[in-house]
């Protein structure tokens, strides 16, 4: 697929909710406010870590972008902290939850629908942007980094998720993939796992009929640092895990609590200082 093609694919795919399956399970059937923090509950237990990455408590009065809205759990606990909140994402859906959840907490803000790789807003607009899990799905991670240093001032922070390419799931599900991947950079490549199929790509995010998001990509923290270059500094720790081969029947919240995560987890968190 071209990027024209990939756009489109993501903003049908990810008009659908992320967490739409998850509220089934919860029963939640509505967007009242009720129905919205029994998921925001769930959302915050489930990655109790979110809070060592988005710095809420010191957000108030700053420009932020947010970029990829979900459900809009992160959306509303940024504007809740104070911030001059932006939210963006390529799919109507998120849009339109994120803007229902600011007006029902009378909370200031406004979501727009539109792509992180052509963001139509003027450069050095927001003193922080917030990305979790969105970045790696544009089909160009590379121009959507890029992209967000534009729209910071300078000493403004990328604070991001993105899919990490050696992870457990990832040696487990494709093996041969995974060590050709790491054999490449040591030989000094530096960029994306390449070309997936559909069942790697709806291992990490499928929609309610088990269809898979359009595009994935995963990419070490040596290679992300070099997306990274044109910042004054660049961090980055290994989150996540689940319950799920090889760790056989151990509770996730345990698991969370091993040092595996922080060796072979599924997620990137990264921060990017301009």
């Amino acid at each position: 697929m071209n990027q024209t093609e990939i756009s489109q694919k993501n903003s049908d795919f990810w008009n659908e909710l992320c967490g739409s399956h998850l509220a089934k399970t919860l029963g939640i059937t509505d967007s009242s406010p009720e129905s919205l923090k029994r998921f925001d509950d769930w959302y915050f237990d489930f990655y109790p870590y979110l809070f060592s990455h988005i710095p809420f408590g010191q957000l108030e009065g700053k420009d932020v972008l947010e970029v990829g809205l979900g459900y809009g759990t992160v959306s509303q606990r940024l504007a809740e902290s104070g911030a001059k909140y932006t939210g963006l994402d390529i799919a109507a859906g998120p849009v339109a939850m994120a803007n229902h959840r600011l007006k029902q907490e009378n909370l200031n803000g406004i979501a727009v629908q539109g792509s992180i790789l052509e963001p139509d807003f003027p450069a050095e607009s927001f003193d922080t942007i917030v990305a979790i899990g969105c970045l790696h799905h544009t089909g160009n991670l590379r121009k959507a980094i890029a992209q967000c240093w534009k729209l910071l001032r300078p000493g403004g922070s990328l604070i991001f998720m993105v899919y990490y390419a050696y992870s457990y799931r990832r040696y487990r599900m494709v093996p041969l993939t995974t060590i050709s991947h790491l054999l490449r950079e040591a030989t000094g490549y530096r960029g994306v796992v390449g070309a997936s199929d559909d069942r790697e790509r709806s291992a990490y995010d499928a929609g309610s009929t088990g269809v898979a998001a359009p595009h994935t990509d995963w990419i070490s923290v040596r290679s992300l640092e070099m997306y990274c270059k044109d910042f004054a500094s660049f961090s980055a720790v290994l989150e996540n895990i689940d319950q799920e081969p090889p760790f056989g029947r151990t509770p996730r919240a345990a698991l969370l609590k091993t040092r595996w995560p922080g060796l072979v987890g599924l997620d990137l968190y990264a921060t990017a200082v301009k």
